[in-house]
């Protein structure tokens, strides 16, 4: 460890840290020597308690960044240090994942991305700052317009989804969010030879929200994923990033984003979309093809990111149009 790197510890108060520090930089070089980048599908915690100062590019010098990025590799706690480690790096890494680099070496050079609750947030709180609690600030009573809105559009999508007569407000604003792939349109998957298949309101809601019995066993859930993504590479119904759910719909016992061949838990649906949502962002990739209507409708709907407006579907911008009246 050259004296630079003591130094820095020294005046962030984690001299005690050094030999930690070394350690796992001596097993990250040994790990890349063996390690190869996977190739990802190009296609797809409650927020920051309290507002992040974006920090600029400029910031840190190269060295430091070094200094933080290699630490971070080696260590998750203190979760304070993490945290502003991260927050600190972050328009480095947001703009190495913006320029399209290799997503798998990105996320080697930053494990606690994805394994670290509410860095995902934080990230895209730097990237939209006036925008990362809309989704908590727009639902609950605008966001149950949806239930109205869907009463006038017919009753086919009943056929898909049973909705209780008598909902709390809480399962209410959760059932919302399992309506919106049966009243939205499904998108198309065009095979290697430009065949063109839609894809069904339930393969949608799949990919959107996928419901699992309670008790599933999850590293065997991931290695099916796994070999699901593998077998069919050109029509995956689950595709990373999306939300899993155990237990009941409208009051599961467990639920996670699942990004990366990672399930990382969150407090609640809302939590879990929530992330889902911003990782589409910070980890610039597509929406899944099946459910991209849902995730288009709340990008302008809730947290008005800018983007995509010409291809926005009929249907979706209806809704978006019943959702914002006042």
């Amino acid at each position: 460890m050259d004296d630079f790197v003591k130094e820095k510890l020294a005046e962030w108060g984690l001299s005690s840290l050094k030999d930690i520090f070394e350690q796992s930089r001596l097993r990250n070089i040994r790990r890349r020597s063996f390690i190869t980048p996977r190739k990802d599908d190009p296609t797809p915690v409650q927020p920051t308690p309290t507002p992040v100062q974006p920090p600029s590019e400029n910031d840190l010098s190269d060295a430091e960044s070094t200094v933080m990025v290699t630490w971070l590799k080696g260590n998750r706690q203190p979760a304070t240090q993490v945290r502003d480690f991260m927050l600190k790096t972050a328009p480095r890494r947001l703009k190495l994942l913006q320029e399209c680099q290799e997503l798998g070496e990105v996320l080697m050079e930053y494990p606690r991305l994805l394994d670290t609750p509410g860095m995902v947030e934080q990230d895209f709180e730097v990237m939209y700052p006036s925008k990362a609690t809309k989704l908590y600030e727009m639902w609950g009573s605008k966001g149950r317009r949806v239930l109205q809105w869907a009463e006038t559009q017919g009753s086919s999508w009943k056929k898909y989804i049973t909705i209780p007569d008598e909902l709390t407000e809480d399962q209410a604003d959760l059932a919302v969010f399992h309506i919106l792939p049966y009243l939205l349109p499904p998108g198309f998957h065009q095979s290697a030879q430009g065949k063109r298949t839609k894809f069904s309101k339930v393969e949608a809601a799949r990919a959107f929200i996928d419901i699992q019995p309670v008790g599933t066993n999850i590293p065997q859930y991931l290695r099916l994923l796994e070999m699901d993504l593998e077998a069919n590479q050109e029509k995956a119904i689950r595709k990373q990033p999306y939300v899993l759910a155990l237990g009941d719909m409208l009051s599961p016992t467990q639920v996670f984003l699942m990004a990366e061949r990672l399930a990382i838990e969150h407090d609640s649906t809302i939590a879990a979309i929530d992330a889902c949502f911003k990782a589409f962002y910070v980890l610039n990739i597509e929406y899944p093809l099946a459910c991209k209507n849902v995730w288009r409708f709340l990008q302008h709907a809730c947290y008005g990111v800018e983007g995509g407006e010409r291809e926005i579907n009929p249907t979706v911008r209806s809704l978006i149009t019943a959702m914002k009246k006042e």
